[in-house]
This record gives structure tokens, sequence and C-alpha cells, in this order.
């Protein structure tokens, strides 16, 4: 780790000093490189480089070559950090340097009015970094196994809130989306709102509720990556968030 953060820090350093010829876009995690896969079905131009593994000035310096911000899928999030410690017992593997690692990228974006992605974990975070809490288990708390089938993904209806940011992006009522997931927002943090929601009420997306002098902020539930590209609920969120990316690179 040590040895890749060094190489990363070079390379950073040689990047800070060149003037930039392409939109960048900063993963916290790319598993198996999905979102490079995503992103260049629209656009081979831009590049998307993975933040996990690096910290300190290192990270400052990525994130100030960032042009869009995804939080990607993973584990559960430390329930601690939204006042409920003693829930950690029923939560899956607990990452502390992702979590802290996600929230400096999340807030980064907010501060310096980058373009924003959450997805699944990612959205989860949002609502959390700003004073939310989540379902710990879906299963347990609310009955519903709509989200995760014998611990694999799935398949399963959401509705798109009317007149929302996400409806205008996917110009559709309703759709089918990948899910895998136990846990879901709970208490929606005060600058948010809801803009889908799944049919056992689980909120599904969520959006700024003064988008005045904000850039583009979103969290959905769902992983766009994985799922057809046909589908309006994945290529109309990624078209709509890389034309955000490309006005901010100019």
């Amino acid at each position: 780790m040590r040895k890749l953060v060094i190489f990363l820090s070079i390379i950073l350093f040689v990047a800070c000093q060149q003037p930039k010829h392409q939109a960048i876009i900063v993963v916290s995690k790319n598993y198996n490189q999905a979102f490079t896969k995503w992103i260049h079905k629209s656009d081979t131009s831009i590049k998307v480089v993975e933040a996990y593994g690096v910290n300190g000035d290192s990270l400052k310096k990525l994130l100030r070559l960032a042009d869009g911000i995804i939080i990607s899928g993973g584990e559960d999030i430390n329930p601690s950090l939204y006042g409920e410690p003693e829930e950690i017992t029923r939560c899956g593997k607990i990452n502390v340097y992702r979590d802290q690692l996600e929230m400096n990228m999340i807030r980064y974006a907010f501060n310096h009015k980058i373009p924003l992605l959450g997805i699944c974990r990612g959205h989860q975070l949002l609502n959390v970094t700003f004073g939310g809490s989540l379902i710990v288990d879906i299963p347990q708390d609310l009955g519903s196994n709509l989200h995760r089938k014998d611990g694999k993904h799935t398949m399963h209806k959401v509705y798109i809130v009317p007149n929302t940011m996400l409806k205008r992006i996917v110009r559709v009522d309703s759709g089918e989306v990948w899910s895998n997931h136990h846990q879901a927002v709970k208490k929606l943090a005060s600058i948010f709102r809801v803009s889908a929601y799944a049919p056992d009420s689980v909120v599904e997306a969520i959006e700024l509720k003064d988008t005045n002098n904000a850039a583009f902020v979103l969290g959905v539930q769902w992983h766009p990556e994985s799922m057809a590209d046909t589908n309006p609920l994945n290529y109309r969120i990624r078209e709509a968030f890389l034309v955000k990316v490309k006005e901010h690179f100019k």
C-alpha cells in the first residue's frame, strides 16, 4: 500500500504540473473498471481515475483535477456516522478508511461545485454525510426482500417522483432497476428530497431541494453501470451527468 501511495503521489504531482487536455472523473472505487467502461460507452475521451488508496495531499491534488465525482457501491457504512453505533452487529463488513475517503470526496464536490453522482452505497453516504440516517437491515426492519434475493442481485420496479430533476432526466414514470443491498435511506437529510422510490416505499433516489448555485448532485440506490444500456434509468443518467462534467471542464 505504501509503494502504491508513493507511486500515485508522483503521478498526481506530474499531472498537476501539466495543463489538462481532457475531462477527468474521479471514482471512489472502480470495481473491475466498471465505471471506466460505463463512461466510455458515451465518451472515450474522458479519463476515469480511482481514488481508493489515495490519502492526504495526494487526494487533494487528485480532487483538484476532478470535473466529476462518482461515489460507488460497496460495504455497509459505519452506523456510528449516523448516531447508531450499537447497530454495527447488524451490518456487514465496515471499511472506516473508505467511509472517510468518500465523505471527504462528497464535501469537496459540494464545496467546489463539482458534478456528483452517488450509486448504492454512494447514494446512502450522500444522505449520511449531511445528517441523514439509514435503515440498517431492510428484511428485518421492513420485512421486505425486494432489494436482494438469497444474497444476490435482483431486478425490481422503481417509481420516479414527478417534477423532480430525475424525472426531467430519465423522462419515464417508472422502470426496472438492478439492485443488491440490504440498507437504505431512513431519515432524509434536510438538504435533499426524494426523487424515486420502490414498491415497498424504500427511497431509491435523492437530489437537492435547492439547486440554485449548485452543481449536479444525484444519488440513486440502483446500479446503472450494471444495467442494460437501453434502459433510460441507466444511459440518461449517464448522459446528464456527463453534460455537467464537460461544462465543468470548460
